[in-house]
């Protein structure tokens, strides 16, 4: 009962319901439409970084995130 007064209630005013219909469409798929920006943008950040930095892995000798210095780094024994 009250599903169909409400029905009938919404198609009174055609022009505003039409109108608020088209407005919540616009604005859930605004939001889709960023949110996949965003998305986007994340991925292409984490990939320059990881491309411009030391990459997925970086290996540390023992000791080194106490004292960060060259001492602590590896030697390249040819």
């Amino acid at each position: 009962m009250l599903l169909k007064i409400a029905w009938r209630n919404l198609w009174r005013n055609k022009r505003r319901s039409i109108i608020t219909i088209l407005a919540v469409v616009f604005a859930v798929m605004l939001a889709i439409v960023m949110r996949g920006l965003q998305y986007g943008t994340y991925a292409v950040n984490i990939k320059s970084s990881v491309e411009l930095f030391s990459g997925y892995l970086q290996v540390q000798k023992n000791g080194y995130q106490k004292n960060p210095s060259l001492q602590k780094s590896f030697h390249y024994d040819a």
